[in-house]
């Protein structure tokens, strides 16, 4: 059925355009890699925090709003060029075991994310709040590294698989 999909999806006359078109492939992939680094650099800042490996005038909570619109704006760059280089080329995304681990694991974030943010938004102090909430906070901060290495490499895997 996925086959199906993909066969019809790459016949379509968008994704003939994005196929025939030579620099389209190249400059998405571009933006995609940038947003994945704005991405990326911005979630390692929050969780070095949560790990107590980086330290600064700013709270947690702070730094987790200065944050947010970049973790949130590279997340919907990221969605939408990833859409257009699936439109493109669809057999070699949605048939692709990495593509869909990468998929799981941005998923995995996401809603890392969100559980992180949502208790910042109640109290700002909430991960250094007591032994326990910094214990739990480091293991989010340690989580979210594996994860963001994980989407890393599983993108990686995408173009030798």
């Amino acid at each position: 059925m996925v086959e199906a999909l993909c066969d019809w999806l790459s016949k379509t006359p968008l994704s003939v355009a994005f196929q025939t078109a030579e620099w389209f492939v190249p400059l998405v992939q571009t933006i995609h890699i940038l947003a994945i680094a704005i991405f990326l650099i911005s979630v390692y800042v929050i969780s070095l925090r949560l790990l107590g490996v980086t330290h600064g005038a700013r709270s947690i909570g702070s730094l987790m709003r200065g944050s947010a619109p970049w973790i949130w704006g590279a997340l919907t760059v990221l969605l939408l060029t990833g859409m257009l280089l699936t439109i493109t080329e669809p057999a070699r995304e949605l048939l692709n075991w990495a593509f869909r681990t990468k998929m799981v694991l941005v998923l995995m974030l996401a809603i890392l994310l969100v559980v992180t943010q949502s208790a910042l938004r109640h109290d700002p102090d909430y991960w250094s709040a007591s032994p326990g909430r910094k214990l739990a906070g480091r293991s989010i901060g340690l989580l979210a590294l594996i994860i963001g290495a994980g989407i890393v490499s599983a993108g990686r895997w995408i173009a030798y698989v």
